[in-house]
């Protein structure tokens, strides 16, 4: 693997740090000049994971901009993970205030979102579909591919994973077919294969698996054969709407058009 020492088994959920590294990233446009964002950047590069969700709770209560539901939903599990009753019982309330107030307010879907909630979403549905379409392809690529990838600041094997979760946010999902960027008749065939890479045993999450072990043979085979029904023919991930915090708090945006 050259000079990058990723050769260690995949613990099949993302680590806190990454997870909160992936939140911050997401915040990023609307707090990046708030004191209690750039202090939550920090604590997370020190690994003070508590300091890290009290920064950011703080950030939601005294920010200019209302956090999403979503924001709350992760932060309550991240407190609740780590054993932060308290942020996570006060990151549960501001969950069901805004659930109260949307019942208020509007109808809501299947999945609890309004009418003016899914107007957001649907403003941000090439994010969502980019999201669907790098995780399969990252899912195509062997070891070599991969490892091309890799950097101090980018794991490979990671992002993997973490790409297939946040592409199948339900919410997320659900918009990138209700704007017909995907046709619905691929949705099921999409979902399945998000079933079967939840049902890889954790321990084949590693480089020596990716060439001979038959469920990644399965995988790969089953996401070229999605691709290529979508009438995608490409496999060059898109970094154009990646941002990625480095363990410094600098913001790094990749361009598909930089890795050539």
């Amino acid at each position: 693997m050259g000079t990058f020492d990723f050769l260690k088994r995949w613990n099949s959920k993302p680590s806190i740090k990454k997870r909160l590294r992936k939140l911050l990233n997401s915040l990023y446009e609307s707090f990046s000049d708030k004191q209690y964002f750039q202090e939550s950047v920090e604590y997370n590069h020190q690994e003070e994971w508590e300091l890290t969700i009290e920064s950011l709770i703080e950030l939601g209560i005294n920010g200019t901009v209302q956090f999403t539901k979503e924001v709350w939903v992760e932060l309550y599990q991240l407190a609740n993970e780590i054993g932060l009753d308290e942020d996570a019982n006060y990151c549960r309330k501001q969950i069901d205030l805004i659930a109260s107030e949307i019942y208020e307010i509007d109808e809501v879907d299947e999945l609890g979102f309004t009418k003016s909630e899914l107007e957001y979403y649907d403003k941000h549905v090439r994010f969502y579909y980019n999201n669907i379409v790098n995780s399969l392809i990252l899912f195509t690529y062997k070891s070599r591919e991969l490892e091309l990838m890799a950097s101090p600041i980018f794991d490979p094997m990671t992002e993997l994973y973490q790409e297939l979760e946040y592409a199948y946010t339900p919410v997320c999902f659900e918009t990138v077919f209700r704007n017909n960027l995907i046709p619905s008749i691929y949705k099921q065939e999409l979902l399945m294969f998000k079933t079967k890479v939840d049902q890889m045993p954790s321990e084949i999450w590693g480089w020596e698996y990716l060439e001979e072990d038959t469920s990644w043979i399965e995988v790969r085979t089953d996401a070229e054969e999605i691709l290529k029904k979508m009438g995608i023919l490409h496999r060059v991930y898109d970094y154009s709407f990646t941002n990625i915090i480095s363990s410094s708090g600098e913001v790094i945006k990749r361009k598909k058009s930089e890795d050539g």
